[in-house]
């Protein structure tokens, strides 16, 4: 087995719902969204180095932040920041068992750690 633990100093964010204008077909993403997402990237772009990976064993993450949003909005924003970057894909058949917690922090201290468990 492998792991490796990352940290992103970003506040945790939850996944944005894509909204349509009235009268408009192609739904868009808010832009605070897009930029939250971009910033994981990059955090995680610095420390992951190698291909996107096929299958995760289990991928354990905790979320400091104040106490509002749901949990598992909160994972989907991180699993999008990761998508054909570190995994693959965010489906069951790539990344099977997530663990995932939340602990209350100031805004100041807010941050994801997250470890990745692979074969």
């Amino acid at each position: 087995m492998q792991s490796v633990d990352l940290c992103l100093p970003l506040a945790p964010k939850s996944k944005a719902r894509p909204r349509t204008y009235l009268g408009q077909a192609r739904p868009y993403m808010e832009q605070a969204y897009k930029e939250w997402i971009a910033k994981a990237r990059a955090l995680m772009g610095e420390y992951w180095t190698l291909p996107p990976l096929d299958h995760i064993d289990c991928l354990v993450v905790t979320f400091y932040g104040p106490a509002r949003g749901d949990l598992d909005n909160r994972l989907g924003a991180l699993l999008d920041a990761g998508n054909g970057l570190i995994w693959t894909d965010d489906n069951v058949k790539v990344i099977g068992t997530v663990a995932m917690k939340w602990r209350k922090s100031t805004i100041k201290d807010a941050h994801i750690n997250f470890t990745i468990i692979w074969q």
